[in-house]
């Protein structure tokens, strides 16, 4: 069988630590026929903090790595997030950029098969142009950005044109359009690189060892040319990808499906077809606290969801039924 391995980047909370439990259940609920899935997490933080201790006999064959305790306090969250991809497994065949707060609906190995085959990383288009922090004037129809250095007027290409200088001399195709921003919107605002949306990230082999230490050397200085550095690596990937000059594939939404009302009214027929929900939006539910204790679970069985968020709950009672499923001794709220 070929071997896939999940990279997920972490803090030591009971919030991280309940998702990726939560996460590897369902992982091992699904069936597995040509590929073998290993689980890898990168912790950066205190490693004196014993809740990891309490959610170990639910983290069952999950490789953790602890992020040295002097590049954390360099680089805080951004150390186990780049040994995510610095320490990955070498004998993978694909490697698959995981978020915590991710949940497989149905079983993926086709994509897993097509990434392989065809040589492509794959994701999901970015929701937004979320690279900048900006406000669009209609009469200019550019973007007023915060940059480090104050604010300034730029269209979004000449703002990737300035992200990408001295770093990668390959022309960007603006070949895709922002998965969330509709047809009524014109096409400079729409259209972006291949720049996906963190969460699920697949990488054949091959890229991933051409594309990983660009994107090491690349994240740190986009990250200083940037004032909103949350994004930097997503911007990092795109533009250490252009580089490598590696081939792409524009996953459709189903295998990064958002919790955002958006997302469903735009891609009903996604929905319907969704393989893993990122349930990142709050609106609804607190994705931080609800595989914390009994009593946050009961509250999140309670609520009433409709759309993305009644899919997940769906799939999360499948897997667990209505009795909280980790039952340990009193945890540490975050």
């Amino acid at each position: 069988m070929r071997k896939v391995a999940f990279l997920i980047a972490a803090s030591p909370t009971d919030a991280f630590y309940s998702q990726i439990a939560a996460l590897c259940a369902r992982m091992r609920s699904l069936s597995w026929t040509r590929w073998e899935p290993s689980v890898h997490v990168f912790v950066g933080g205190d490693r004196r903090d014993d809740c990891l201790r309490g959610w170990l006999p639910y983290l069952t064959n999950v490789n953790i790595c602890w992020t040295s305790e002097s590049r954390f306090a360099r680089e805080s969250d951004w150390a186990q997030s780049d040994d995510a991809i610095r320490l990955a497994p070498r004998d993978a065949d694909v490697l698959v950029a995981l978020d915590a707060d991710t949940f497989p609906i149905t079983g993926f190995e086709p994509m897993l098969d097509r990434v392989h085959d065809t040589a492509a990383v794959a994701g999901v288009i970015a929701h937004y142009p979320t690279l900048l922090a900006f406000e669009f004037d209609v009469t200019s129809n550019t973007f007023s950005v915060r940059t480090g250095a104050g604010i300034r007027r730029e269209s979004l290409r000449e703002a990737w044109s300035r992200l990408a200088r001295g770093l990668t001399d390959v022309p960007l195709d603006f070949a895709h359009a922002h998965t969330l921003m509709g047809p009524e919107r014109p096409p400079e605002h729409r259209l972006t690189p291949f720049y996906l949306n963190f969460g699920v990230v697949a990488f054949p082999r091959a890229a991933f060892d051409v594309v990983a230490p660009r994107y090491l050397t690349f994240r740190p200085q986009v990250m200083a040319r940037m004032r909103d550095t949350d994004f930097s690596g997503q911007v990092a990937l795109t533009l250490a990808m252009a580089d490598a000059q590696v081939r792409t594939w524009a996953l459709p939404l189903r295998y990064n499906f958002p919790n955002d009302p958006v997302a469903e009214a735009m891609y009903p027929g996604e929905l319907e077809q969704v393989a893993i929900v990122h349930y990142l939006r709050t609106t609804d539910l607190n994705r931080h606290r609800l595989f914390t204790t009994p009593e946050e679970y009961a509250t999140f069985l309670g609520l009433q969801l409709s759309g993305a968020n009644r899919v997940f709950r769906e799939a999360v009672t499948q897997t667990f039924g209505t009795r909280y499923p980790f039952a340990r001794r009193g945890v540490r709220q975050t």
